[in-house]
């Protein structure tokens, strides 16, 4: 769905709909001329070359071919070709907003619109902007060979950078085109034909859009080609709809004084240097946070706790969705005013006069999670404005600025119901005896004997209804905030959103694909609900976030105890915890001076790719038996069967550093924690994984290199040395496990270990021809092991310095665990 607000004059609907369309399709012509399509190419000279002859060019310009895509594929009563020819020579009211908003969006990425693109030599290949990101060297530091290319692809067909640019991506452009038109068509012709209406015209078009532009560059004839031409034209429109809803405002839909505002921006646009701090403050940026989230997902009962800990992390993301969505509703602004939802916080970009109305919506927020949450999760919003030269400047300073407001609100959380309610705020609120230990809503005791709270029951329900659907059923009305918000649809509800749950797709605005993956794959094995009509999932919005959950033969999700069964020795299950490390200074100072809002997007975009839908096909090929807490944005926690934990975190690593280009600037900090038994609480385990990543982002080497780690039940490993330890620890388990060893030789370790820790604390020689001679009492029992006896020697004491591996310890009580019986 792209617009929510339904109570509109067709008059303003009409508006919408065409200055909505007019923004996303405006460049929609560079993805069509770099398809070389000569046929095209000269249909379009004899048609439009007035146009392009009358200022001065000796071909058609990209405006020109995207009109002419616009002419011939949007249906008549939505046309926006002009829109779109005139987008650098505007005149009229829309045109305007467009050729601002492009102008803002591109930011520091164009100097000017004079250079052809078709007559170009430079790639026309899209380069993966994590090759641009510096934070601690200079720009002569990071040579030019290390810049990687994107595959011309869809989004979901996910291929990662390759060193080298194609020479020719002409055929890769055209077959990219024809499909994306094809589809086009194909909605053009259900639109005249009735089938859909217009917003689920919009809606198809929108997401269309992200698939076949998400890795095409917006421009490459004037920069390093590192925005993706989606983030440009979702830009392009959401700055388009501030500046309306904003003149609107100030001007009293006086259009002779918005058009001549208008024309004074474009002016200023179009001599930067003339721009001063202050000028055109007519935006601001939003940003929700969640707080509260640990306690929260992972205080729940063990029965149930693996649907009710996917319930509960679904909810969150989805919560905060839904708050977006409803003030963009309230506001009247589509859905590309949505810049990002991902990692407990989202941002909105708004009309500055915005600002005067957050305190209403955080009060109501505040209002609806009190009442259902008990004070201990809340949603706080916080915003700053942007002013014409913060566009042109490093935007991701105005990130940072509305980030460091939310931490300070953090502290004054419910002021507002503090201040209504006085001293009664700190008075006991519910008062009854049988209260749910974890949420603190009243529970139940059944015929069992058991306690039965309905509001985390509802988790579970949510859990498992995630899981057995393939879509969300998606409408909006009339927020409803009922007397108990007793359970989490109630909650979503209050702000005027029901959800159903489905293996059946409805129309394309009000459904929402759940897993991407999934409903692959049910294409793929030919599932008779999806094949019943030409479903094609392009056309649909698909949640960013990775659902991934190991399922058993009843359909049903996994228990605990079916995970713990996959384990090797040790029978219990473990968490992975990571995110990624400086990403506040990736984005604030990452791309230096060149960070305008498209670059914020599209690497927004991209790490939200990686956490969500690959992160998903990741952990499936990795560890089928593992369920993903939750993973979207820039991090992730899954639980397991605790043998499998490390090695996913391997891959999981392996796979990010591959993902951005192996910068190193761009690194990944990790926390495992195994469960000491398999009833043991998943909130203290969480816990404990979570405090220990924490002090991996503290973890320092001695050649001053920070974080990049992999926290190993308290034991801090650089993932540089990771792939040792995990070779030491096989090693040991292929002699003692498969080859009969000893399993003394696990004690000589520690012993050894223990004697190098003290020759180090004491200043003394390390005595470590205690563990040599051991080793060849072994060769002597074992004398065809004595290759692989030699070498866990060499592994453990280094011949030339007499020194101790460090991780010597660790090596030995993972292989101990895994053998325990």
């Amino acid at each position: 769905m792209v617009f929510y607000n339904t109570n509109l004059s067709e008059e303003e609907k009409r508006f919408n709909l065409r200055l909505f369309l007019g923004a996303l399709l405006h460049d929609v012509g560079k993805f069509y001329m770099r398809t070389n399509n000569k046929d095209a190419k000269k249909t379009i000279e004899e048609g439009y070359k007035t146009f392009y002859k009358e200022e001065g060019a000796f071909a058609p310009r990209h405006q020109e071919w995207g009109a002419f895509f616009a002419e011939n594929t949007i249906p008549k009563k939505l046309q926006v070709t002009s829109l779109i020819l005139n987008h650098h020579k505007p005149s009229e009211y829309e045109e305007l907003l467009i050729s601002i908003a492009d102008r803002i969006s591109a930011a520091t990425d164009r100097e000017d619109y004079s250079e052809s693109e078709e007559n170009s030599q430079k790639v026309k290949q899209m380069i993966s902007i994590f090759s641009n990101i510096i934070l601690d060297r200079q720009d002569d530091e990071k040579p030019e060979q290390n810049v990687s290319y994107k595959f011309l692809s869809k989004k979901y067909d996910v291929k990662f950078p390759q060193a080298l640019p194609k020479n020719d991506f002409s055929e890769d452009y055209q077959n990219l085109w024809e499909e994306f038109v094809s589809k086009m068509n194909q909605l053009r012709k259900h639109f005249e034909d009735h089938s859909i209406d217009e917003e689920n015209y919009i809606t198809a078009v929108y997401n269309l859009m992200q698939q076949y532009t998400y890795n095409i560059p917006s421009a490459f004839y004037h920069s390093k080609p590192d925005i993706s031409l989606w983030a440009h034209s979702k830009s392009t429109a959401a700055i388009a709809f501030c500046l309306d809803r904003e003149l609107k405002y100030r001007f009293k839909d006086d259009i002779v004084k918005m058009k001549k505002e208008l024309e004074g921006i474009l002016t200023k646009l179009k001599n930067k240097s003339s721009i001063q701090k202050g000028d055109g403050e007519l935006f601001c940026l939003v940003k929700g946070d969640v707080s509260g989230i640990q306690d929260f997902v992972f205080d729940t009962r063990m029965d149930g706790a693996l649907k009710a800990l996917k319930g509960k992390s679904f909810y969150i993301a989805f919560l905060l969705d839904t708050i977006a969505r409803f003030i963009l509703k309230e506001e009247n602004m589509p859905i590309c005013n949505l810049i990002y939802n991902g990692g407990g916080h989202f941002y909105l970009l708004m009309p500055k006069s915005f600002e005067e109305r957050l305190h209403q919506y955080q009060s109501m927020i505040d209002n609806v999670m009190f009442k259902a949450h008990k004070g201990a999760l809340n949603v706080l919003l916080e915003s700053c404005s942007i002013d014409l030269a913060s566009f042109m400047g490093n935007i991701g300073e105005k990130f940072d600025e509305v980030a460091r407001k939310i931490q300070i609100r953090k502290s004054k959380k419910f002021s507002d119901i503090i201040k209504n309610e006085q001293m009664r705020f700190f008075e006991p609120f519910d008062d009854f005896e049988n209260k749910c230990p974890h949420c603190g809503n009243i529970a139940n005791t059944n015929d069992l004997g058991e306690v039965v709270c309905s509001f985390c029951d509802s988790f579970v329900d949510l859990g498992e209804r995630l899981i057995k659907s393939l879509f969300i059923i998606d409408s909006w009305h009339k927020p409803v905030v009922s007397e108990k918000l007793d359970n989490i649809y109630k909650i979503l509800t209050a702000f005027g959103r029901k959800i159903e749950f489905s293996s059946n797709y409805e129309s394309i605005s009000n459904t929402i694909i759940i897993d991407m993956v999934k409903v692959q794959e049910e294409l793929k094995n030919g599932n008779s609900l999806l094949k019943r009509e030409a479903f094609d999932p392009e056309y649909y919005e698909a949640l960013n976030i990775s659902t991934y959950a190991p399922i058993d033969k009843s359909g049903n999700i996994k228990l605990l105890d079916d995970i713990v069964k996959e384990s090797k020795g040790l029978s219990t299950w473990g968490i992975v915890r990571g995110d990624v490390d400086n990403l506040g200074r990736i984005f604030k100072d990452g791309l230096k001076e060149k960070n305008s809002l498209s670059r914020v997007m599209t690497l927004s975009q991209e790490f939200s790719l990686f956490f969500g839908y690959f992160f998903n096909k990741l952990t499936k090929e990795q560890s089928t038996n593992s369920i993903v807490i939750y993973a979207g944005g820039d991090d992730f926690c899954v639980l397991g069967p605790w043998t499998d934990m490390p090695y996913l975190a391997g891959a999981v690593y392996k796979k990010f550093r591959e993902y951005v280009c192996q910068n190193k600037d761009i690194t990944l900090s990790m926390g495992f924690e195994i469960a000491p038994d398999k009833k043991y609480p998943i909130y203290r385990v969480a816990t404990v994984c979570g405090d220990h990543l924490d002090e991996a982002k503290k973890f320092e080497r001695d050649n001053g290199k920070k974080k990049d780690c992999f926290a190993f039940s308290g034991h801090f490993v650089g993932w540089e040395e990771f792939d040792d330890l995990k070779n030491i620890k096989e090693k040991i388990v292929s002699l003692v496990s498969e080859k009969n060893v000893s399993k003394a030789l696990i004690n000589a370790i520690y012993t050894v270990d223990k004697l190098g820790k003290m020759a180090k604390e004491n200043g003394e020689i390390f005595k470590s021809w205690r563990f040599v001679y051991y080793i060849a009492k072994l060769k002597d029992r074992y004398r065809k092991l004595k290759d692989e006896l030699d070498e866990i020697l060499k592994a453990i004491i280094e011949e030339q310095t007499n020194s101790l591996y460090k991780h010597a310890y660790l090596a030995a009580r993972w292989a101990e665990l895994e053998m325990r019986h």
